[in-house]
């Protein structure tokens, strides 16, 4: 059995989100069935897929979304014949167990799995890098009475022994079920063994009963626990005849000839896709992995940890910044020197000239070793230095005119500043006009400067996609900032790579070469990010090292990136149906959730944007289930629901509105 290395990896299919861990656990479940159909074939033996596994290989060929295991099923007689065989051919990492196996086996089914957890590298090549527990269900067809009245006798008979487990369940043995479970014995002449776990021996006895009516010839067989307590999965003989194989996940598996009729029995209309169900807690990892710590005593941690300091956002100033605080500066400059030229203090204004000039050299100087020779920023500064001359040559003159007329004698200098005023007042309009004009013409250039230095140092914006595939969700948002004039775009494909089942890096990646070629593709390794420090980047992988199944280069981890940006922006590489987090039918959805929102880079990260507001909701309630109510409302103003680029124009939730979000938030200061 094979695999492509695409079908591990996170998934949205039927709007659920698929976690990679329950990819690897579906490919551990089709071995062990692959395993079972061995044995089945070998000897002859029918057996059938049902529930959700038929369900999923009628409709899709695959699993469905929302399920987490394999079931099958076997006609009594052919269970039986299985049982016989099943210990001695199975593989011995493998484990079967029913109450033919098993004293203390309190299920109304069997099992087939591996039930070693841990890191064995042997086992966990076999089964796909799963290092928890898989098994697939065995549910077993018994016939029905041929009349209603024996059928409704053994109801009665089956609601009696469920009276008694329900009494064992809630209060365990106390006096009064002693009392009942007596009158069980005495009126069906049994005996309970008090020092055996008693649940088992009440389902042994349930399954002997449901056997009763085997060989006498009905028309109808039920997997008697469901139908017994919901009334569903009923179905006639001759729904198995003329059975056939069809594919799920790269293998053939049988199904009943009436394949419909098998499923209107347990789905009604089974062609409406419904996301709640299922008769075990989803999924079925938690425990497991809880199991697998403590038996490691922690020294095996793949979960993410909340800690505050993750809000931290350190203060970044780019070169962007830093010239166009710069040109500020001379503007600030500027008007200082209007207020001392006011007050008729030349000598200061003559000395602030001189600063500026060497000022503004020094910064044409830096942008030239940023930017290279003959940006239009650089030519500006020339001509804004050439004003700057001119200005002093003009102050100058008139310093020396105003000296030829001053009477000789010692004064001071608020005298000498006295006489300077009313030397430029004394001027003629045509040369206060002419004066003026010099004057102001530095304010002009450095107007002009900032228009430039907005054009030869745009707003970088980086986008870190690793899959090409995932491209899609940040395409539009590319298209659209590209056509912008004050921002510039590089895409920056990163590596990543697959990792064992125990985390372990395994191969890596890398698929700069399979994105559109239209666009500009940068290597990784040739842009510098302390150097560059980009306004924003957006990222669409936000696990860090806390996705079980695959890992983007730890130089990309959302923590670390953080520190070469001002705003790191995350977008979702997919969208989902909404989420209902109070809806009983989103249950298994929202508790998904946490492989993509309880992750580091929604908390690193200074803007989410998520596919609505009613996903926002849904954020912000599995945040507070993760982290408490205090980090949900820090968290409200770094999540919008304006929308997701893989909506097109959706209006109200399509590409406009992200572009519009992200522009919006690259701007603000």
């Amino acid at each position: 059995m094979e695999f492509e290395k695409e079908f591990f990896y996170d998934e949205v299919r039927d709007g659920f989100y698929i976690p990679g861990i329950m990819k690897r656990l579906w490919a551990a479940d089709l071995t062990v069935l692959s395993e079972v159909d061995k044995i089945c074939k070998k000897y002859d033996i029918p057996y059938y897929a049902v529930g959700g596994t038929l369900l999923g290989a009628v409709r899709d060929g695959s699993f469905i979304p929302w399920d987490d295991d394999i079931d099958i099923m076997m006609l009594r007689k052919d269970y039986n014949r299985f049982v016989e065989v099943a210990v001695k051919e199975l593989s011995e990492e493998l484990l079967f167990d029913s109450m033919e196996i098993s004293d203390d086996w309190d299920e109304l089914k069997a099992v087939v799995g591996k039930t070693k957890i841990g890191f064995f590298p042997e086992v966990l090549r076999k089964y796909w890098e799963y290092p928890l527990k898989c098994t697939i269900d065995i549910f077993i067809l018994d016939e029905l009475a041929k009349t209603p009245e024996e059928e409704e006798y053994r109801k009665q008979v089956l609601e009696m022994f469920s009276l008694i487990l329900l009494m064992l369940r809630k209060k365990g043995i106390t006096k009064l079920f002693e009392e009942e479970l007596k009158k069980l014995e005495d009126f069906f002449h049994i005996q309970f063994d008090r020092e055996k776990p008693l649940k088992a021996q009440l389902y042994h006895v349930i399954d002997h009963i449901f056997q009763e009516f085997n060989g006498e010839g009905g028309d109808w067989l039920a997997i008697m626990p469901f139908y017994l307590a919901q009334g569903i999965c009923k179905y006639p003989k001759s729904a198995f005849e003329n059975g056939k194989r069809i594919p799920f996940c790269g293998m053939q598996i049988p199904i009943p000839g009436d394949y419909d009729t098998v499923l209107k029995a347990e789905f009604g209309d089974y062609h409406k896709k419904v996301k709640a169900g299922g008769g075990h807690d989803y999924p079925c990892i938690k425990k497991q992995k809880k199991e697998l710590q403590t038996l490691l005593k922690g020294a095996w941690d793949p979960d993410y940890h909340f800690s505050e300091e993750d809000l931290v956002r350190p203060k970044i100033q780019n070169f962007r910044d830093m010239v166009l605080f710069m040109v500020e500066s001379l503007m600030s400059s500027q008007k200082q020197f209007f207020e001392e030229y006011s007050r008729g203090d030349i000598s200061s204004c003559l000395l602030r000239l001189s600063n500026m000039q060497e000022e503004a050299i020094a910064f044409g100087n830096s942008i030239e070793q940023k930017k290279g020779e003959g940006t239009n920023s650089v030519s500006i500064l020339e001509e804004y230095c050439d004003s700057l001359y001119q200005v002093y040559r003009t102050l100058m003159e008139l310093k020396e005119l105003n000296k030829e007329g001053e009477e000789r004698g010692e004064k001071n200098d608020r005298e000498r500043r006295i006489e300077e005023i009313c030397f430029l007042k004394d001027l003629s309009p045509s040369l206060q006009k002419e004066l003026h004009r010099i004057l102001k013409k530095p304010s002009y250039y450095l107007k002009k400067l900032r228009v430039a230095l907005e054009k030869d140092f745009k707003r970088q914006v980086v986008f870190l996609p690793h899959s090409a595939k995932h491209f899609e969700s940040l395409r539009p948002l590319v298209d659209a900032l590209i056509n912008t004039e004050d921002t510039e775009c590089k895409i920056i494909p990163i590596p990543y790579y697959d990792k064992n089942g125990d985390g372990s890096p395994k191969e890596i990646h890398y698929e700069g070469e399979n994105f559109p070629k239209e666009y500009e593709i940068i290597d990784y390794r040739s842009y510098d990010f302390a150097a560059e420090l980009p306004e924003s980047i957006v990222i669409n992988s936000p696990y860090d090292e806390f996705n079980p199944v695959f890992s983007v280069d730890a130089r990309f981890y959302s923590r670390e990136i953080k520190k070469y940006t001002k705003k790191l922006v995350y977008i979702p590489w997919f969208v989902t149906d909404e989420i209902n987090p109070k809806s009983e039918e989103d249950g298994k959805a929202f508790i998904n959730m946490e492989y993509y929102v309880t992750v580091p880079g929604v908390f690193h990260s200074d803007l989410t944007i998520v596919q609505s507001e009613g996903m926002k909701k849904a954020y912000l309630a599995k945040i507070e289930e993760f982290a408490g109510k205090a980090i949900k409302k820090k968290m409200e103003k770094k999540i919008s629901g304006a929308g997701s680029c893989l909506l097109g124009e959706k209006e109200g939730q399509g590409s406009k509105e992200v572009l519009e979000c992200f522009r919006r938030f690259l701007v603000k200061k």
